[in-house]
């Protein structure tokens, strides 16, 4: 019994020192599946997310103060539970249209990746979660490879996202698509648009992270990737 309790007492000490992180995701999906549609097509269905996000913020702080441990709410990039979750979702509840159709649940707050959004408009809807997920957030914007090269829009971009809106952390996503073989660089899918080849290198960033090729990742991140529209488009 003395054993027993000193190693609750131990764990304890242990555990006193880590982040214990409260995460959530499918914000969209659950917006969809409530009200049949996302969190960024209706500013009274933002504010019932936002209500939720809050509350898990809330349940955090209690928690920490009752256990006297360092919870926190985390808007988590999900990376294997987006896949495994949508397939306990869909076995439940069967085909809903944007909610268990695709092949992976949205990561966190996040506005859906196929949603056709500008970028200003999506650091918007996106930035009054960012104060609640004090585990960690990522804001993202989707970019054409191009894109980049215009330091100017790149700069009102980071102003308007820093300043105005107060976001912790933002990144550029961007494809750079290289050939082993010959070198060449651009955005490109199954094989070089110069000489052909297969033997080709994609970097995306997922789940916050940056990769010598998404393939690597499980179906449904990969899925993910695949249906990103380019926010630089609609801008």
């Amino acid at each position: 019994m003395k054993d027993a309790q000193s190693c609750q007492v131990s764990n304890y000490e242990a555990l006193k020192h880590g982040t214990l992180a409260m995460g959530y995701i499918g914000i969209a999906e659950m917006c969809q599946a409530l009200f049949g549609k996302n969190h960024a097509e209706d500013e009274n269905v933002r504010e019932f997310a936002l209500k939720v996000v809050k509350r898990i913020n809330e349940y955090a702080k209690e928690a920490s103060e009752r256990h006297d441990l360092n919870f926190s709410c985390y808007a988590t990039p999900a990376e294997g539970l987006c896949h495994t979750a949508l397939k306990a979702l869909r076995q439940q509840y069967g085909i809903i249209p944007n909610v268990t159709d695709h092949e992976f649940l949205t990561n966190s707050h996040h506005v859906p990746v196929w949603y056709e959004i500008g970028i200003f408009e999506k650091l918007a809807v996106e930035s009054p979660f960012c104060k609640y997920p004090t585990g960690g957030c990522i804001t993202y914007v989707e970019l054409d490879s191009t894109f980049v090269k215009n330091t100017k829009a790149i700069e009102q971009i980071i102003d308007y996202a820093f300043k105005e809106l107060n976001i912790p952390y933002l990144a550029f996503n961007f494809p750079i698509d290289s050939c082993l073989d010959c070198g060449y660089q651009g955005e490109f899918n199954d094989a070089c648009p110069e000489c052909g080849s297969e033997n080709i290198q994609q970097l995306r960033r997922v789940t916050g992270y940056l990769t010598t090729d998404y393939h690597h990742f499980n179906k449904g991140k990969q899925s993910e990737v695949e249906h990103r529209i380019k926010h630089s488009k609609f801008s």
